[in-house]
């Protein structure tokens, strides 16, 4: 078979989360010809967010709501939007080269994945009571017992949600206290069905073909050894992010993200990486927006004109 033609760009985005999204929005806007790939799963992990909180213009809305008006907003803008994975790229002379397109600079969006607590019966029971999108699957455990591990933004947010539906909602912590904005744990700790086991860590999730119960031990106990089980239908984990860097070789940060410095320019000529891959990134949907925003700009300024 013959192969595939390349394309040429002036600027590539890869990834089409919030900060991909508004990464190619802007380069197209400067006037780059611009490319925007993704795997396919439009707007990565904000899509199973129920209602939006704390950014302006999209209080309320879904998270899937708000990826299709920043998609149309970059489609008007004249982005071509490529839907299929990446799977490598490489830089050659001067420009990076993927399976089917080049371009000299690259902005890299390909955001992160939920951690996951790596303890026994978790992997087993994935799909079956194992959850990490409470606004997904939360419906199927109305009116039971059902646990939260992890003490941020996502993990209240995701566990406010299935107080509306479970019978009694128990968030597992391993701090002293949640790092989620005070409004979430306020609105939290006045619901009668929410419960909080601080400073505990799962050690085992527990069921046959479904969760029936965690193994829980208190960090402060550690030494003893002493354990307890909790009776829950399911358990949602939100215990933070790995950056997904695989496509490229650049400088990592001790928490797995690209390091760039104040133009999200990684180390490599050309790339840039924005949004949840990158290190020290904040997290909110104003922080991926004005990553990509100010890597397209640097682009732009760099003067990668390409073809």
């Amino acid at each position: 078979m013959p192969r595939a033609t390349r394309t040429s760009h002036q600027i590539i985005v890869i990834g089409a989360g919030i900060a991909g999204l508004a990464a190619a929005t802007e380069a197209a806007r400067c006037g780059l010809k611009t490319a925007l790939f993704d795997d396919g799963l439009l707007g990565g992990l904000i899509t199973n967010v129920g209602a939006i909180h704390g950014h302006p213009g999209a209080e309320g809305s879904t998270g899937a709501d708000l990826v299709n008006t920043l998609l149309g907003e970059a489609l008007e803008a004249g982005v071509d939007y490529q839907p299929g994975a990446v799977t490598e790229m490489d830089r050659m002379g001067d420009h990076w080269r993927l399976a089917n397109a080049t371009s000299p600079a690259v902005i890299l969006a390909t955001g992160a994945e939920l951690r996951t607590l790596d303890v026994p019966g978790e992997t087993e029971l994935t799909g079956r009571g194992v959850s990490q999108c409470a606004f997904c699957d939360g419906g199927l455990y109305r009116g039971q017992d059902v646990a939260v591990v992890g003490g941020g933004d996502g993990a209240f947010q995701e566990a406010l949600h299935l107080a509306e539906l479970c019978a009694n909602v128990t968030m597992i912590l391993r701090g002293r206290k949640p790092r989620a904005r005070p409004t979430f744990v306020r609105r939290a700790a006045d619901l009668s069905n929410m419960h909080f086991r601080w400073n505990t860590e799962v050690r085992e999730i527990i069921g046959e073909n479904g969760v029936e119960a965690l193994r829980l031990h208190e960090r402060d106990s550690l030494d003893t050894g002493e354990e307890e089980t909790l009776a829950v239908g399911a358990v949602f984990t939100f215990i933070g992010l790995v950056p997904r860097t695989g496509l490229v070789a650049a400088q990592r940060s001790e928490d797995g993200g690209l390091v760039v410095d104040a133009e999200m320019r990684t180390d490599q000529p050309g790339l840039h990486a924005v949004g949840a891959v990158r290190s020290g990134h904040g997290g909110q949907i104003a922080h991926a927006i004005a990553d990509g925003k100010t890597a397209a700009q640097a682009v732009w300024r760099a003067g990668w004109t390409g073809p």
